[in-house]
């Protein structure tokens, strides 16, 4: 990946966790209208872009299978992240530091890192799939420092966790280079975790799409949110058309 790329992905989550360490009420109107963007815009790069990608490549074996094995492991981390990488916030003061899911989020974007370092995609579709975990990234982080926050860690270690939270994903893009270039014949196989985070990406998106709802009905400000998000998403997708 160039440098540009690794910039989106360290400062998007680095953009909402300073808007969390900043925000003294919790704006969870604007939160909810900027995930509904998120899901939509992750939604639809996966449904127009990532998925016939991954389809696309020759495996060995069915690619349909891990795909439907991340969209299970992510409830798998729900269960240790509370949902707080789709926007789930508990507001609940308490003395204990959520180390739980800290390391559930900080795996989540590891493992988002590797695929998008995993080489296997063409210019244009790489570029809408950085965009889109830097994207929901931001909600992550802000929710994660709400928690923090909540859990009465003292201000000048917030800054700490987010920028380690923050370079979880480069890290991860990193780690597959690496592998990469020391066991070449490794890149045969980063088509099934690209699959996986397909999965994951499913998901949330569609959790961010219909449980950040209320009484599963859209105002109109969240119906023209997630327009926005899916004809950012087409113009992302199309513009490398002649």
């Amino acid at each position: 990946m160039n440098f540009w790329f690794y910039f989106i992905l360290f400062f998007f989550p680095l953009l909402g966790g300073t808007i969390g360490l900043i925000i003294q009420t919790h704006k969870t109107e604007q939160l909810k209208l900027f995930l509904a963007f998120s899901g939509a815009f992750l939604f639809s790069i996966t449904a127009i872009s990532i998925i016939p990608e991954v389809y696309s490549h020759d495996a060995a074996f069915n690619v349909g299978y891990f795909i439907l094995a991340g969209f299970f492991l992510q409830i798998v981390i729900d269960l240790f992240s509370h949902g707080v990488e789709h926007g789930h916030l508990h507001h609940h003061e308490s003395d204990k530091t959520p180390y739980g899911i800290f390391i559930a989020l900080s795996l989540h974007a590891f493992l988002e890192g590797m695929a998008a370092g995993s080489n296997l995609f063409s210019d244009h579709i790489q570029s809408s799939f950085v965009f889109g975990i830097a994207l929901h990234e931001i909600p992550a982080a802000f929710a994660l420092i709400t928690l923090l926050k909540a859990s009465n860690v003292k201000k000048k270690y917030l800054y700490t966790w987010l920028v380690v939270y923050a370079l979880m994903t480069i890290l991860g893009s990193l780690f597959s280079g690496i592998a990469i270039s020391v066991f070449p014949n490794i890149e045969d196989y980063m088509v099934y975790l690209v699959a996986l985070v397909t999965g994951v990406f499913l998901h949330i998106s569609t959790t961010i799409l219909f449980e950040n709802t209320d009484n599963h009905k859209f105002s109109r400000f969240k119906l023209i949110a997630i327009a926005i998000g899916v004809l950012i998403a087409l113009l992302s997708t199309s513009i490398h058309f002649h």
